[in-house]
């Protein structure tokens, strides 16, 4: 049999590499192995996780009690499809995250992106189920990122992963960002909240009966870093949504489950949403899996109808990573990490607020708990990001992997930012050494940098 002659390998491609990474051509050490908050690469270089990953490996790395939970359920079975069989490690772990929530139902998925999709499909279905097939325009915040599915993204304020795609894209992402650095524009708090909700509300009402429902990060993530509301604004925002009778869904992909210093960074304002993403952490990078929590009133409107989901992945719920998610509730719970996140989150701020008086390059330092942002400026009196944008970004987690510190570059495309948002099992001591390394980092860069 004859056989096409290999590839060619181009200047793209100087590592000969077959797989598509990020940026072509891009050096990154190989990674070896993890143990607790520490990665090591091939050359034996041990690195602080002060991202966990990209928000995710929660409880650090190689975790003994979830790698046992690993092996017990492969050797019994890893995959069952949902349709053929129900298993009780789904079962387990949905009424876990119920107990832990309050939420009374829940649907399991693989990814963050895809649990978004299954938030908006719910909130549609419930739509045509009451007969209101009209409603299907979801609203969300100018800087955000919800996903890299094609809803996910028409959610998205997020110009870096929009543009290829925008074309098939909606343009969900029309409320002004809580984001005060940027756009409060000398507002106090309070005059803030009322700025952001009474845009807010003219948004909702100028699209009338096709107004389908609001999405939320309660703290923003990836797009912006860590951006916090003023406190008024997310109760404030819930009760439009109650108002006009719209499904209000947090995305708490990067928030739930014990970041923040509380289950779920919206209780910090009282707020219970109608629905609630989550991913990263659920699995804490041992498997995919994430879930969306659903209000009583969604399903039971569903349930009175059609009386079926018409919505699922093939991975989605499967016995594998079911008892994944299951070892990591019980970490989180047995191990109280969720105050362990509230107590080190304050550690971690202080010595950060103390590291922004010595460095010009920070703007702001935002967050809760163990989400914490570093605003990037070249100047602080015209808080200019870097130029281009992003340089800065992308300097400061290059200095930081070069001292031993993994970061999480979050710029949107307006601003240059960076996540601190070490393991929920991170110590005293680790903290310390965290911000001794991001210091060291910090040091070496020009100010203001070019």
């Amino acid at each position: 049999m004859n056989h096409p002659p290999p590839p060619q390998r181009t200047a793209m491609q100087p590592d000969g590499s077959r797989l598509i990474k990020f940026f072509f051509g891009e050096e990154l050490p190989f990674v070896s192995h993890g143990r607790g908050v520490f990665v090591y690469d091939t050359d034996g270089r041990r690195y602080l996780d002060g991202c966990s990953g990209a928000v995710t490996a929660s409880l650090g790395h190689s975790d003994p009690e979830v790698l046992r939970a690993m092996r017990e359920q492969a050797e019994r079975i890893t995959f069952a499809h949902r349709g053929t069989f129900h298993n009780a490690q789904a079962e387990q772990l949905a009424e876990r995250l119920g107990a832990m929530t309050g939420y009374p139902y829940v649907f399991l998925c693989n990814s963050g992106s895809e649990a978004v999709e299954t938030a908006l499909r719910l909130t549609l279905q419930y739509w045509r189920e009451r007969g209101e097939p009209e409603r299907a325009r979801f609203v969300s915040h100018a800087v955000s990122y919800h996903g890299a599915t094609l809803g996910g993204l028409s959610l998205s304020g997020h110009p870096q992963r929009r543009w290829v795609a925008e074309a098939l894209l909606h343009g969900f992402n029309e409320l002004t960002p809580p984001y005060a650095y940027r756009f409060a524009q000398g507002r106090d708090d309070a005059a803030f909240t009322a700025f952001l909700t009474q845009g807010a509300a003219r948004v909702l009402d100028s699209h009338g009966p096709a107004a389908a429902g609001v999405v939320v990060e309660p703290v923003g993530g990836a797009a912006g870093g860590a951006i916090t509301p003023p406190d008024g604004y997310l109760p404030a925002l819930a009760g439009l949504c109650r108002e006009r009778g719209l499904p209000l869904i947090a995305d708490e992909i990067m928030t739930g489950l014990g970041r923040t210093g509380t289950i779920l960074a919206a209780q910090h304002w009282g707020v219970r949403p109608d629905l609630v993403v989550l991913g990263k952490g659920m699995g804490a990078g041992y498997a995919p899996v994430s879930a969306v929590l659903v209000s009583e009133h969604v399903i039971d409107t569903i349930a009175a109808g059609t009386a079926s989901v018409t919505n699922g992945h093939t991975y989605g719920g499967n016995p594998l990573g079911s008892a994944v998610g299951l070892a990591v509730l019980e970490a989180i719970e047995s191990r109280d990490l969720v105050a362990n996140a509230a107590t080190r989150g304050k550690q971690l701020r202080a010595g950060l607020e103390n590291l922004a008086g010595r460095h010009e390059v920070i703007g702001e330092v935002r967050g809760l708990g163990l989400l914490q942002g570093l605003e990037l400026v070249s100047d602080r009196a015209t808080r200019s990001p870097g130029e281009p944008v992003g340089s800065l970004t992308r300097a400061i987690v290059l200095a930081a992997r070069d001292h031993g510190l993994l970061l999480y570059p979050a710029t949107g495309g307006i601003n240059d930012a960076v996540l601190v948002a070490p393991p929920l099992t991170i110590t005293a001591e680790e903290t310390d050494l965290l911000l001794e390394l991001l210091d060291g980092a910090l040091t070496t860069l020009k100010s203001p940098l070019t």
